[in-house]
Formats: structure tokens, sequence, C-alpha cells
């Protein structure tokens, strides 16, 4: 078996990297940010430029998406033993400032200020 055909058969496939992060609905920037692993070498990743990352690098992704190194890099057979897990949400901030003078503050504008905070809170 030469090195092209080693490659192929247990080297990583960047599909499964892209399919992963698509399906969770993150772009590549969102992924760098969450791994610590930068863009432009995700993106080498996902586009088989690079098929043997660390296995620093292997053990982050698999991690992050909760999926064994085997299923990462084992091109036969590992898909109907490790599916992928199921979405998950992404966690997000909200920051919301109000601004009034004295003046501004009415018993109607509070309301409304509150009534906001309530709906907001709903969704959480």
């Amino acid at each position: 078996m030469d090195i092209v055909e080693m490659e192929e058969k247990y080297g990583m496939n960047g599909n499964k990297i892209k399919d992963l992060r698509t399906g969770r609905g993150l772009s590549l920037s969102r992924l760098s940010e969450l791994t610590g692993i930068s863009k432009s070498y995700l993106s080498i990743i996902e586009r088989d430029l690079h098929k043997n990352p660390s296995l620093d690098i292997l053990e982050k992704l698999a991690n992050f998406f909760q999926v064994g190194v085997e299923y990462l890099v084992k091109n036969e057979g590992v898909a109907e033993l490790v599916p992928p897990p199921a979405k998950q949400p992404i966690k997000t901030t909200l920051k919301l400032e109000i601004e009034l003078s004295k003046e501004q503050i009415t018993p109607k504008k509070l309301q409304q200020i509150t009534e906001l905070i309530e709906k907001l809170n709903e969704d959480i």
C-alpha cells in the first residue's frame, strides 16, 4: 500500500468536519473561536488539503463535536458506530442598555420596559 492509498484509507475526511460544522449551523469563523483552531487551518482540513492533522487538533475537534477521534480519521464503517450527536444550541448573550433621563421615565415607559424584560425571560 503506497502513501496515497494509506491516506485515502486512514487519513482524515474533511467532509466529516464540514458536515458536523454545518449541521450545527456554525461558520468556519465561529468554529475557530470555539475550538481555538485557526479559521484558515480548519478550511484546509475541510478541503482535504491536509489529511493528517496533529492528535491535538483531532482531539479538539472530536471533543467539540462529541465524537470519537476514530470517527474523524477512519473512512470505513465508523459512521454506523459513532453517529454525530444532535444539533446543540449555541449560547448567546444579550446586553440591553436603556438610557432615559429623569424626565423621560414615566409609568408607561416603565411598564413597557418591564414587559420587554418579561418577554425576553420567557424566550430563555
